[in-house]
Parts: C-alpha cells; structure tokens; sequence
C-alpha cells in the first residue's frame, strides 16, 4: 500500500486524503491480460495516471493524520473542519457540562427550600434578617415562661378511690357515748348459799361502788372444812365435785374452818356490769396433798344461781337494727327484754363505722361498748367472727 502524493498530475478528481489500494497481485506477481494498463506502475509515481478497461479500484478511506500539515508548512484551510472533535476534547466538554448542570440543580434546590421555609435569597451586599419566629408544638411540659393551663391538672387529693380509709372517730356534732353508772351503795345482788352437807354457809350481796365496779361482801360465814374456801361468780355453771382451773370473778375466801361467823369482802375489778356472771361458785383452795380427793384445789363444793337487780342506767345509746347492709352483714345474735340489739357476731368484710351505721350508733359509742376492739388496715375492716356488746346495759 503506497500513500498518494497530490500533484501536478492530479487531475483525476482525486482528493487529498484519499488513498489508492491496487488488488492483490495474482500467484505469478504479473498484470493479467484482462488488466491492460498503460503507463508506469502507480508505484513509480510517474506516467499518466490512467488505466483502461478494469483497472484498479479507487476506494475512499478517511485518515486522521492526512488532516494533520506537514512541519513547518501553512495549515491548509478547510481541512479537517468537519471531522469530530478529538477524544479527549468531548471528554472535557462532558465534565465542563456535568460540572454546570450539578450547579443548576443545586440552585434549584436551594431556591426550593428557601420558598418552603418562607426566606428569600440574600443578595450579594444586602443586610440579613433573622427568621421570623415560628410557633412549634409542645410535647413536654411547658416552662415557667409559658401561659398557665386553662385546666388545672388534679391534684392527690382529687383522686376518686375505691373506698376512702375511716378516719379516727369525729364526734365533735354528737355528744360523747355515756352510761350513768349505777348509784354508790346498791346492792345488785343478794342471797344466802349453803353447802350440800351444811358444812359451809353464808349471806353474800353485790354492791355497787359508783364508779361502775361492783364488791362482794360475806357476812355470817362459817365453814367446818379443814381447808380454806373462795365464793366466786362464773358465768357458766359447773357441777358440785367438778375441778376449776378459773377463779371467776369477784371471789371472797374464807380461811379453814370458823369458830364464830366471819365477814370478807371481795372486788370485781374491771366489771361493770356483773349481771352476766349467773352463777355463784364454792370451790376449795387447798394447798396441801395430804387432804381427801373431794377437798383437793379447784374442787367444787357448793353452786348457787344468782339473781341480778341492777337498775337501768341513764345512756345516750339507743341500738336500733337496721338490717343487714354492704359491708355490716354480720348476724344480730340476741335481744334484750324490749327487743334491742343486745350482741352483734361480724361477718367478712364488715367494717366499723358501716357497723356503727346500721345500729344507728356512732363509732365511738361501739367502742364505749366495746373496749379494746381491734381493726384491720386502713379501711377499719372488723375480725371475722367478733362478738360486738350493743346492749349499754351489758357492759
């Protein structure tokens, strides 16, 4: 392949840039007889140029380097003026466009926010503004600076609960619960009690002190027994020859066996009302081993019914049954003469003053009756199965 040089003979319409490619010379490297050519070979750069008949084709073929002019010789105008840019010149274009539209698209953004949060684009030299304040929605609590609530949040004390704890009994708008006690010097109780085999005798009698506790007095004893001897009331009645392991209440002794009649006296003690005591019991309080059987400690000698007259006392409680109601279900258990409330058994879940409540008695007035009642927690909730006095009278 030979590269065309333009020339004085280039008068065949050929271009510069163009190149001739002959065909392949055939296996015996000479023209066939169907390719006459005149002239001198294209190779030798002489002759005239032309062929007749089928000559060698003329193909066009575009080369970059013919663009190029020789050193030191004039560009020649017009050349090259068509063909594309070279590769590294469109790369720098692709960047220079990258580079200018990122910025368009950042400027876009830019803009679009400031249009949202309602500021404008400061001008080159032009003074700022600070934001316009914004109201903001609040979460938390507010602080000092912030206007009060126009609904107070509830405080404790507001708070509904299930059922408020009862407080200490406040009876300042009800008298205080009182029972007169029963007149100094009255005799309650009266009798005269024999032993079976007539070996102990006396005359007892019950006598009121005033301040609601009672006496026993003995008066004409004799006893013929080797052993000292108590009189003492029970409230339940045992049997001649039966042991005690009580003492009773308002016991008098008598001290081995009399020559003449004899008095004592004994007290009751914290018992204000004796009438529950029905029974006056005789029993023996030996000491001594060496005594027979039936005089041994605690054996009963003698057993008396006693019959009570204590006179009403004045009170301000007045028990009425109400029936049963929440939380004072409990049993009414006994009456008295006139059909009063007289003993209340608690059931589960009763609470004190709802108790109080159903008898129409305040709750210091039970516990007047009641001395020393106990409560559960808070709510004053009763022990199940507490026998509760109503009756002033019973105490």
């Amino acid at each position: 392949m030979a590269r065309h040089t333009p020339g004085a003979d280039d008068d065949e319409g050929l271009t510069p840039g163009h190149e001739l490619f002959a065909p392949p010379p055939s296996a015996e490297g000479s023209t066939t007889a169907s390719e006459p050519s005149t002239g001198t070979s294209p190779d030798t750069g002489t002759g005239t140029g032309t062929s007749t008949g089928t000559g060698p084709r003329f193909v066009a073929w575009s080369h970059r380097d013919a663009d190029v002019p020789a050193a030191g010789s004039a560009p020649v105008e017009g050349v090259g003026d068509d063909d594309p840019a070279p590769r590294s010149g469109r790369r720098r274009l692709a960047i220079v466009g990258g580079v200018v539209a990122g910025a368009a698209l950042v400027s876009v953004v830019v803009s679009a926010v400031l249009f949202t949060t309602g500021s404008t684009p400061f001008a080159a030299g032009a003074p700022t503004e600070a934001p316009r304040p914004t109201t903001v929605a609040r979460t938390s609590s507010p602080t000092a600076s912030a206007s009060p609530s126009p609904s107070p949040l509830p405080t404790a004390s507001s708070s509904p609960s299930p059922r408020a704890a009862t407080p200490p009994p406040q009876d300042a708008s009800v008298p205080a619960p009182f029972v007169t006690p029963v007149a100094a010097g009255t005799v309650v109780a009266e009798a005269d009690v024999a032993s079976p085999k007539g070996s102990v005798h006396f005359h007892y009698r019950v006598v009121a002190v005033g301040d609601d506790t009672y006496s026993a007095e003995l008066t004409n004893a004799t006893s013929s027994l080797p052993v000292p001897v108590t009189a003492a009331f029970f409230e339940i009645a045992p049997s001649v020859g039966d042991g005690v392991t009580y003492g009773g209440d308002g016991g008098v002794g008598i001290d081995g066996p009399t020559a003449a009649p004899t008095s004592a006296s004994g007290s009751f003690g914290a018992v204000s009302q004796p009438s529950y005591l029905s029974t006056l019991v005789v029993y023996s309080t030996s000491t001594s081993s060496d005594v027979p059987v039936e005089l041994a400690t605690g054996k009963v000698l003698a057993v008396a019914p006693v019959a009570w007259s204590v006179p009403a006392r004045q009170t301000n409680i007045a028990p009425v049954d109400s029936g049963a109601t929440a939380f004072a279900t409990g049993t009414l258990e006994a009456t008295t003469a006139s059909g009063a409330p007289k003993r209340y058994t608690v059931a589960p879940g009763d609470l004190i003053d709802v108790v109080a409540q159903r008898f129409g008695v305040s709750v210091s007035a039970l516990l007047y009756l009641n001395q020393g009642l106990q409560v559960i927690d808070d709510e004053q909730h009763l022990f199940e199965g507490t026998t509760l006095v109503l009756d002033p009278d019973s105490v």
